[in-house]
């Protein structure tokens, strides 16, 4: 089995139009892999899906990457 997360940004905070190219954005800026929501029927661009299998350390650094990512997609 998985375990997954699916968070919510919040879109007041991040103006995601198309989640698809923000996966895309965040997978070539920080190498950290996550499905977009609308590709599991979500119909907002406001989810994101992210796997935890990953040990702690990795998990970690991971979504201290996805963080550093949104600082700099929120500034934009």
């Amino acid at each position: 089995g998985a375990l997954y997360l699916f968070p919510r940004l919040d879109p007041e905070v991040y103006r995601i139009e198309d989640d698809e190219k923000f996966v895309i954005e965040l997978l070539r800026a920080q190498k950290i892999l996550v499905s977009h929501g609308r590709a599991f029927n979500w119909p907002d661009t406001d989810h994101f899906r992210l796997v935890t299998l990953p040990n702690v350390r990795d998990l970690e650094e991971g979504i201290g990457r996805i963080a550093d990512f949104l600082e700099d997609y929120r500034e934009r």
